[in-house]
């Protein structure tokens, strides 16, 4: 076993102490449920403890307790009753994963992070200045509908909020019952049932950037989790999408892929890449595809070139028609 392997060992049997210390009588059941560890794992460290204490190893020098499943005393800690003290390595990475936590999307109890990364810093000082502010903090807009997300969600509660879609370039009201928040690709997303979707009601994603003025309704919420089918790998269920483009885009610009549902494949003769895309909404692919005519181009299949087409003749008709804005353009 490697030295470090052995201090790692140590360090977890050590924490044991002091954690059914301050919760005493606790099973090793829910011992288990709050460390993260399984029952058997903190039950073989239970007994080694027993061969733990001062120089001697005589009566009265070694660590007591009573342990079995249903409950854990201990009798004598030998002084081992304060967790380990936090290394300036430990202290930092742990500010970094609680500053992360403060931005987390689905965090109720915020309040508790912020608590515990205040203490961090006021033990360690200026050997954590350089972690100050390191994450970004949420878009104010952003930070007012999830709040009110967050408040629905824990009181069971409609919520209701200005939303613009992307796919149709529009924004309206819309009334729904939050069931989960989420992010994908850095992006915090609310999950929610939409009982005007699909005619009979659906659950949708909503970005939560794109949420405006939220109000906290006063009906009671309907999230129906058990319906809300959730991937963690495809949350948007592009992989049930059978509409796929075909697309020949530029060697420069197969940074596309790392923003769009876009799979690339092999280089033409005349050094473009082929790629296929998966199309969720003709509309919002059309808009795509005009905005990116520079460094992509639609070869299949016909329907998505015949409408893309369209669109672009009409919107160079739409030069040589008046406004009512710009009289005589």
């Amino acid at each position: 076993m490697k030295k470090s392997e052995r201090l790692a060992d140590l360090v977890r049997m050590l924490s044991l102490l002091p954690y059914f210390q301050a919760h005493p009588q606790r099973s090793i059941m829910e011992a288990a449920r709050d460390l993260g560890r399984k029952p058997g794992e903190i039950k073989d460290d239970l007994n080694r403890l027993w061969c733990c204490g001062l120089p001697g190893l005589g009566p009265g020098d070694l660590v007591d307790l009573d342990a079995d499943y249903q409950q854990v005393t201990v009798l004598d800690h030998q002084g081992m009753d304060r967790p380990l003290r936090l290394t300036q390595t430990e202290a930092g990475a742990l500010l970094l994963t609680l500053e992360s936590l403060e931005n987390a999307p689905g965090l109720f109890n915020r309040e508790a992070v912020v608590s515990a990364a205040a203490k961090i810093r006021q033990i360690m000082g200026e050997e954590t200045a350089a972690v100050f502010d390191s994450i970004g903090q949420e878009r104010e807009d952003e930070s007012q509908a999830l709040s009110q997300v967050r408040e629905a969600m824990r009181s069971g509660k409609q919520i209701s909020f200005d939303y613009y879609s992307a796919s149709r370039d529009v924004t309206a009201r819309r009334t729904v019952s939050p069931a989960r928040l989420f992010t994908h690709e850095e992006e915090i997303y609310l999950s929610a049932w939409d009982p005007t979707a699909e005619g009979e009601g659906a659950h949708r994603h909503f970005r939560a950037d794109r949420m405006h003025n939220a109000r906290i309704e006063a009906e009671k919420s309907e999230p129906r989790i058990k319906q809300l089918e959730f991937d963690v790998e495809d949350p948007f269920n592009y992989r049930a999408v059978e509409l796929k483009a075909e697309l020949l885009i530029r060697p420069d610009a197969t940074w596309l892929a790392d923003y769009y549902p876009i799979e690339l494949g092999e280089s033409t003769e005349s050094g473009m890449v082929r790629a296929t895309m998966t199309v969720p909404s003709v509309e919002w692919f059309l808009r795509l595809a005009l905005g990116q005519s520079d460094r992509m181009t639609v070869s299949g299949p016909e329907q998505l070139r015949a409408a893309l087409l369209q669109r672009a003749q009409s919107g160079v008709a739409a030069y040589d028609q008046p406004t009512d804005h710009y009289p005589g353009v």
